[in-house]
């Protein structure tokens, strides 16, 4: 076996296709190398990648604002009153109606973790050692699931009435909006835009009373489509709402709601810049025609989720389970910072590698922003240690290593107070003539770092794809399954990358790709590294299936809320 790192490997590029032979080859050295030989791990080394290369994950496809339509007409934001909101009881008073109240620093646990905790360094080349950094949320009770003892939502909608919409779409749409009403309440308020070439403001940002649902309904029914798409004019309108309010509630999210292809995210993404209010974007993009990489790129300004909604009958229970975290949301404007901290000799070991464009770096240390944490979830963001020769001795009372610090910080929606949490990653090392005795790998180590392996082996496929080499990218899904399932104890625990990538082989295959499979590839790139929102199905003939398992990321409460949904269009079936 070949121990010497392939030059190749160190390619600043972000955009290099993972070669499969070489990465057994490097599982294999990793596993004996770093004193394991444990049969049946897998493989456990990957490429490095400059880190700050992990940028937008489809890049921006104009940088001229020039190149726009210019028979486009621009939305006058000047004559409307932002600042009709209706009042909602203060956060202050909001809490001390909360009986059971969410300890948030109690319910929360945050680690790092990596997936072996000893190895042997060696003199003849660098190691990576993949790591997570993790946070578990304990679900509410029953209790709290009721409307009064949760957060209060703002949500705004976003919805297209292009005339690409007319028809079954904005029929669902608006039938899912009426769903939607139901599950909202006197704390939550909602406002209606639509947008073709311009953004009309339907309804200010009203509470969802008994008696402002008629209201809302009544507005919803008159929706009508009927013209061109911008974006850029709903977003510009929604984010001057946001920040215009007289009063904010305690968790706030937009919809986007689209079925086009258009041009201006790049405005989208200079306007986002502007505001500071602390919100998510969710985006739902419909049937065949919709631009599921600017979807993709817009909910990733946000941390938001991307649904893919080729079935519109399906739409109602996707909002069900964005809602649900929505209502869920148990911390606010969530920070972790990673810094290596190991002392001498091994000050050299350092971050080398990390997953998903959530994370960024300043300095030697990297740090992840999230606007919002749901209660009974899980998120887990997957780095890799590079572990440089050695040459020294390792002495006995040099063993044990803190490698990385880890500080957590986290704000209560309801009473406005900053949590602090601080953890650390020690690893103990050998010489590379000792001995290891016992030295067993982390199971959720393996099952998070296959997660996020696999979605980058699903975003090679799908440019694979679109260079017309779809069965190059069905060999590299095959790779990819094959490596997971070596393993039954890891396998078990992957059950939702396998899934995906199953569906990835299909979706990559000729007579589907066009149809749907590049979109369904693309969100599931997205949503795997957010960890959020459902990631479509599709049987062999192409039809998008209802979801009657409980995904992969969604909470217990998004859960009953969908099958919520799902169980009242069963009865209605049969009545």
């Amino acid at each position: 076996m070949n121990n010497q790192q392939p030059q190749s490997l160190f390619s600043n590029s972000c955009n290099q296709t993972q070669n499969q032979g070489l990465f057994q080859q490097q599982l294999q050295s990793f596993n004996v190398n770093f004193g394991i030989g444990q049969q049946g791990t897998g493989n456990i080394l990957p490429s490095p990648i400059i880190p700050h290369c992990n940028t937008n994950l489809f890049g921006n496809q104009i940088n001229n604002a020039q190149q726009y339509p210019m028979h486009q007409q621009t939305t006058q934001l000047t004559n409307i009153n932002f600042k009709d909101d209706e009042k909602i009881k203060p956060k202050e008073e909001a809490a001390k109606q909360i009986t059971y109240k969410y300890d948030l620093n109690e319910k929360l646990s945050f680690e790092v973790r990596s997936l072996y905790k000893m190895g042997k360094l060696l003199s003849s080349r660098t190691q990576y050692l993949p790591g997570i950094v993790s946070l578990k949320t304990q679900d509410q009770t029953a209790a709290q699931n009721k409307e009064s003892q949760r957060v209060g939502v703002d949500l705004i909608c976003l919805i297209d009435i292009s005339g690409s919409m007319i028809g079954v779409k904005i029929e669902m749409v608006k039938a899912s909006l009426i769903v939607l009403l139901q599950f909202l309440g006197d704390n939550d308020r909602l406002q209606l835009i639509t947008f073709d070439n311009e953004a009309h403001r339907l309804t200010p940002l009203k509470t969802v009373t008994e008696q402002n649902k008629s209201y809302f309904t009544s507005i919803i029914y008159s929706i009508k489509a009927n013209g061109g798409n911008r974006i850029s004019e709903a977003t510009k309108m929604a984010f001057y709402q946001l920040k215009s309010r007289e009063y904010e509630n305690n968790v706030t999210s937009i919809f986007l709601l689209s079925d086009g292809v258009d041009f201006t995210y790049p405005e989208v993404q200079e306007q986002i810049k502007t505001v500071n209010e602390v919100f998510t974007l969710h985006t739902f993009g419909f049937g065949q025609d919709h631009d599921a990489k600017m979807m993709t790129q817009i909910c990733n300004l946000k941390s938001g989720s991307f649904y893919f909604v080729q079935d519109v009958t399906l739409l109602d229970e996707f909002f069900a389970d964005a809602l649900g975290g929505l209502i869920s949301v148990v911390g606010e404007q969530l920070e972790i910072t990673l810094q290596s901290q190991a002392p001498s000799p091994y000050q050299d070991i350092q971050i080398s590698k990390t997953y998903g464009n959530m994370w960024q770096k300043k300095g030697n240390q990297y740090y992840i922003t999230q606007p919002q944490l749901a209660s009974g979830t899980r998120k887990d963001y997957v780095f890799e240690l590079a572990l440089p020769k050695f040459e020294g001795k390792i002495e006995d009372n040099q063993r044990n290593v803190k490698v990385i610090e880890a500080v957590l910080k986290v704000k209560d929606p309801v009473n406005g107070v900053i949590i602090t949490k601080q953890t650390s990653l020690t690893l103990t090392f050998f010489n590379q003539d000792e001995q290891i005795n016992q030295n067993e790998s982390d199971i959720d180590v393996y099952a998070q770092y296959y997660r996020v392996k696999g979605t980058e082996i699903i975003d090679d496929a799908r440019k694979a794809c679109e260079q017309n080499k779809n069965e190059d990218a069905q060999k590299l899904i095959d790779g990819m399954l094959i490596q997971i399932q070596k393993n039954q104890n890891v396998a078990s625990q992957c059950t939702g990358i396998i899934q995906d990538l199953q569906q990835a082989k299909q979706a990559s295959a000729r007579n589907t790709y066009n149809l749907f499979g590049q979109k369904q590839m693309c969100q599931m790139v997205s949503n795997n590294y957010q960890q959020g929102g459902v990631n479509s199905m599709f049987s062999s003939a192409g039809m998008q299936l209802q979801q009657v398992q409980p995904s992969a990321f969604s909470n217990v409460q998004q859960q009953q809320m969908m099958f919520q949904v799902q169980s009242s269009k069963s009865s209605n079936k049969q009545h």
